[in-house]
């Protein structure tokens, strides 16, 4: 993180740069907000999250100068939504550049399947991220938006950009990687883990669970909370990741926007909760955030499936809504990860449009869900 202050005007100017992790010299930052200013304007460049104490940190100034004399500038679009999901305030500064709208005509953005591949493999080569293997028809919806989104003018001029502007390949990234995701989502799937593959699971002494593609971490805590209220929560660890460096960072922060968590209510009362759900968090005006005891028992890591290799030994792995992204192949490559990634005793989810089809090595658990066992013969 880089941090640049100056006055003028009466108003206190800071500057931060590379604020995304959480280093060292992050004190810096918080040297320069200490104190009582008549003004104070801090402007994040090119930041797509924040660390805890950062957020917790503005928060406080907003409490302590008003919207009148405190302001918040971002330049990218993912800060900025995150600080308003958290009720805080900012000003997004727009690229200089006219913005098109995304249902402008498609003969702007027409591009032939070679030129599509032609896109993926330079961006493997040069950024190390490898989408060759993608469903082409989702990969093509999403580069064509973003094309309208950065105003390229062709596609041979985006291409360029994505290859050499890695701001810009960072934004396409975003739109590539982020799943939508919400606390207890598919409450008859849950309801199926509380009463019937956990139990099953009850009888280790400890527990290892992979959630797979977790995005923004509401999943992984989901299952942090079931476990906690079958009392085996602390025997159990969550292994949560994501590919996307971004979300597993939000994820981490273990905050969210309150409208969303109150309507995620109904949800974990389908799931068979009989709780409160807000009573797993600490609330505040801003936003809820996951309560510790809760959140020390998910770990998150960067993990790629489409080229890492074995990542433990799991009792339960939950990958929903990922392999519908993947053409054939990396889909029975992924699966062949699950499998070799899985205790012997261990189960597989999926999301519901998913399927292991003809594979003879799973069992379908019960009929009308995707939990599936892992087939051991003999």
């Amino acid at each position: 993180m880089k941090v640049i202050a100056y006055y003028k005007n009466q108003t206190k100017h800071i500057l931060v740069l590379d604020a995304c992790q959480e280093e060292i010299n992050s004190e810096d930052f918080f040297q320069e907000i200490a104190g009582v200013y008549t003004n104070l304007e801090i402007m994040f460049i090119e930041s797509l999250i924040l660390p805890v104490r950062i957020i917790e940190a503005l928060i406080n100034l907003v409490d302590q100068y008003g919207q009148e004399t405190f302001k918040i500038y971002t330049t990218t679009e993912s800060l900025s939504q995150y600080l308003f999901e958290l009720s805080i305030p900012n000003i997004q500064l727009h690229r200089l550049s006219q913005i098109r709208s995304e249902n402008d005509s498609e003969a702007l953005i027409k591009f032939s399947e070679e030129e599509l591949r032609d896109l993926l493999t330079g961006i493997y080569q040069i950024h190390g991220y490898d989408f060759r293997n993608y469903q082409l028809e989702n990969l093509r919806r999403t580069i064509s938006q973003t094309m309208l989104r950065e105003t390229a003018l062709d596609f041979d001029s985006f291409k360029k950009k994505i290859l050499q502007d890695h701001e810009v390949y960072q934004r396409l990234f975003l739109n590539l990687s982020i799943n939508v995701t919400s606390f207890f989502r598919n409450p008859v799937l849950f309801k199926e883990l509380r009463e019937e593959v956990l139990p099953y699971l009850n009888s280790f002494p400890h527990l290892r669970i992979w959630s797979v593609g977790v995005a923004s971490g509401e999943e992984a805590y989901s299952l942090a909370i079931l476990l906690d209220e079958l009392n085996m929560l602390e025997k159990s660890i969550i292994y949560a990741t994501d590919f996307n460096a971004f979300v597993l960072q939000k994820a981490q922060n273990g905050f969210y926007a309150l409208p969303p968590l109150r309507q995620a209510g109904e949800n974990y009362r389908k799931s068979g909760g009989s709780k409160r759900l807000e009573e797993y968090f600490h609330v505040n005006p801003y936003y809820a955030r996951i309560k510790p005891y809760i959140k020390k028992k998910v770990v998150f890591f960067h993990h790629n499936l489409t080229s890492d290799t074995i990542f433990n030994e799991f009792h339960l792995i939950i990958c929903k809504n990922v392999l519908i992204y993947f053409n054939s192949q990396l889909q029975e490559n992924v699966v062949n990860l699950f499998k070799q990634s899985l205790h012997r005793n261990g189960f597989l989810v999926l999301g519901r449009s998913e399927n292991l089809f003809n594979r003879q090595d799973f069992i379908k658990y019960k009929a009308g869900f995707n939990v599936f066992k892992l087939f051991n013969q003999g």
